[in-house]
């Protein structure tokens, strides 16, 4: 037993590289820890009843998920990524790296998608009625506008363990392939989008990620994500008024 166990070992586990390992392995308990715990159903389970109701109460769910979001998907991994790989944090893209080229791309991209996003609203209607996530942060700009910000701290939580701590952490042993093997659970995880939206999540998966490589940085690609979802919720909100 003792010697079955040794070779097992040693065919199995010879040439694992440490950052990756913890990488992939920690990758898949936070993935599956989101997956459980940050659910807003969750929220209404637990957690509803300690908040009572009010013009806004419709809202909590989408904060709750915002926040746990980043404590699943940005604060724990940037803390394995500290101690648990013994690298620097800017060397999982928690940096600007590379400014000229960055927001260049950024404004580039956000313009180009403006049209796109108002296109998309106009011929394919489920957009309109998946956005904004929570309908009821329409009914003020205060509101709406809080909603933008802690949805712009989900979309930056995101790009980090796509675009910082698997990109990044899978580099040295995978190379540019690392690219695509983050963007594997990144478009599982648009499963409940619009169809559009789930097939393009691939494509914009690959094109994060080859920036955050170009940039060492996943800045660019948090603003990016953040400008069109911003867009999608305005557009889908102010469209169908200005059209009906």
């Amino acid at each position: 037993m003792i010697f079955h166990i040794q070779t097992l070992k040693e065919k199995y586990l010879r040439g694992w590289e440490r950052q990756a390992t913890v990488i992939l392995l920690a990758s898949a308990l936070l993935l599956t820890l989101h997956r459980f715990y940050t659910r807003r159903s969750f929220f209404r389970r637990h957690f509803a009843e300690y908040f009572g109701t009010g013009p806004l109460a419709e809202s909590y769910p989408y904060y709750y998920w915002f926040l746990t979001t980043a404590i699943t998907l940005l604060l724990i991994p940037m803390l394995v990524a500290k101690f648990g790989t013994k690298e620097k944090l800017s060397d999982y893209g928690i940096q600007l790296g590379n400014q000229k080229l960055g927001w260049s791309v950024t404004g580039i991209a956000w313009i180009l998608m403006i049209p796109v996003v108002i296109l998309a609203v106009i011929v394919y209607p489920p957009f309109a009625a998946k956005y904004p996530l929570c309908k009821v942060v329409a009914s003020s700009w205060q509101a709406f506008l809080l909603y933008q910000l802690a949805y712009g701290i989900y979309m930056l939580s995101w790009e980090f363990f796509f675009r910082g701590f698997m990109l990044f952490g899978l580099e040295r042993k995978f190379g540019n392939y690392s690219i695509l093997i983050q963007t594997i659970p990144f478009a599982v995880l648009h499963y409940t989008k619009p169809l559009p939206e789930a097939l393009g999540s691939i494509i914009a998966g690959i094109l994060l990620g080859v920036l955050a490589f170009e940039t060492r940085s996943f800045i660019y690609g948090a603003a990016i994500h953040w400008l069109v979802a911003m867009t999608m919720d305005i557009v889908a909100v102010t469209l169908p008024r200005f059209l009906g």
